[in-house]
C-alpha cells in the first residue's frame, strides 16, 4: 500500500491546488460526520470535520436529489497534507469492503473517495465543471439526470465505455484525475487541452452505464475470491464482466424462480466469471430447474451459490 502512495504523490504536479473529491450520498467518510443530514447546515459541518474549508459541487436542478447529498471538493494544502494518507486509506478501505467474502458477500459497499483532482481553475469555476460532467448527456431515452461520477465506479466504467480520450477531452483546465479502480490501481485521467468537448453517450453506451451495479458487484465478487488466492485478477474486468451480465439474464429468464433480484443475477454473473463452462453442466441445470412448492418455495439463486460451486468442483475431479 505504501508504494502506491509514493505513486500516488508521484502522480500530482507540485505546482497545481490538489483537492478531493468526495461522495456523501450514502455517507461522509469521516468518522463522526456520520449520514448527510438535511436538517443540519452539512457545509458547516465537514467544515468542522475535515478541518478546512470545503467547496460544494451544486449539481443541476434537473436532478432529484438534496444539495446536502451532492458531491463535494476538499482542497489539500500541497503533496505533503496528511490528508493525502488518510483519503488513500478510506479508498482502500471501500474497494475492499465491497469484495469482502467473496460469493458469500453482495459486492456492495459505499464508495465515498471519488479521487484526487487537479486544476489551476478558481474554486467555484472546478465545482461548476464537475457539475456539469455529472449531467446525463446520451441518445438514448431515459429518465436519469445525474452521472455519478464521483462514485469511483462510474467513472472507471464511463472510460470502458467511452474510451479514456472521450472522457479526458471534457476536462479542460481540470488538469488531472486520479482515482483507485476496483483492483487495487491508480487510474491517471488528464487533460488534453483547455478547450472543452462534451461527452454524448450513444444509446448502446448508455444501457452499459445502466447495468452499472450488476457489472460492479459482480466484479467485487469475483474479486473478493481472486484475494484468497483462487483466481487470476481481472485484466479486462468489465469486457468479461458484460458477459457475464448477459449470461446471468439469460439465466434469469430460464430459471425466474431462482432470480428474484439484481442480487441474485449478480451472484450468477460472479460464478460465470469465475467457472464460465463449468455452469452448463447438468447437474446445475437440475438444480435449478426444482421449482418447489407451495409449502416450500424455491430458494433465489444468491443462497445456492456453494451448491453450484460443489458441483462445478465434483465434476473438475
Amino acid at each position: 500500500m505504501q508504494s502506491r502512495l509514493e505513486q500516488l504523490r508521484k502522480g500530482f504536479d507540485p505546482l497545481t491546488p490538489i483537492f478531493v473529491l468526495v461522495d456523501p450520498m450514502v455517507g461522509e467518510p469521516l468518522p463522526g460526520l456520520g449520514l448527510p443530514d438535511a436538517s443540519a447546515d452539512a457545509t458547516a459541518v465537514r467544515e468542522e470535520g475535515w478541518g478546512r474549508a470545503i467547496v460544494p459541487v451544486e449539481l443541476s436542478k434537473t436532478v432529484a436529489l438534496p444539495p446536502h447529498q451532492h458531491p463535494y471538493l476538499v482542497p489539500l494544502h500541497g503533496i505533503d497534507d496528511p490528508l493525502i494518507d488518510l483519503t488513500f486509506d478510506i479508498a482502500e478501505e471501500e474497494r475492499l469492503a465491497s469484495q469482502a467474502g467473496g460469493l458469500g458477500g453482495d459486492g456492495r459497499a459505499a464508495h465515498r473517495i471519488g479521487g484526487w483532482l487537479q486544476s489551476s481553475m478558481r474554486h467555484e469555476e472546478l465545482a461548476a465543471l464537475v457539475s456539469a460532467m455529472c449531467r446525463v448527456n446520451t441518445d438514448a431515452r431515459t429518465n436519469a439526470t445525474y452521472l455519478r461520477l464521483a462514485d469511483r465506479r462510474v467513472l472507471d466504467l464511463l472510460c470502458h465505455v467511452a474510451g479514456v480520450a472521450r472522457v479526458q477531452r471534457q476536462f479542460g483546465r481540470l488538469q488531472t484525475w486520479i482515482y483507485l479502480d476496483s483492483c487495487g490501481q491508480l487510474r491517471y485521467l488528464r487533460s488534453p487541452s483547455e478547450p472543452i468537448e462534451p461527452l454524448r453517450l450513444s444509446r448502446s453506451e448508455w444501457l452499459i452505464l445502466e447495468d452499472g451495479e450488476l457489472l460492479h458487484r459482480s466484479i467485487a465478487q469475483y474479486l473478493g475470491e481472486s484475494s484468497n488466492g483462487k483466481v487470476a485478477i481481472l485484466n479486462t474486468p468489465y469486457r468479461n464482466a458484460e458477459l457475464a451480465a448477459s449470461a446471468a439474464k439469460d439465466a434469469a429468464r430460464r430459471w425466474p424462480h431462482r432470480f428474484i433480484n439484481n442480487h441474485d443475477k449478480a451472484k450468477w454473473a460472479a460464478l460465470f466469471l469465475l467457472y464460465q463452462s463449468g455452469l452448463q453442466l447438468p447437474g446445475i441445470a437440475r438444480l435449478l430447474d426444482d421449482a418447489g412448492s407451495k409449502d416450500e418455495p424455491a430458494e433465489p439463486l444468491r443462497y445456492l451459490y456453494d451448491d453450484i460451486r460443489a458441483i462445478v468442483r465434483l465434476t473438475a475431479v
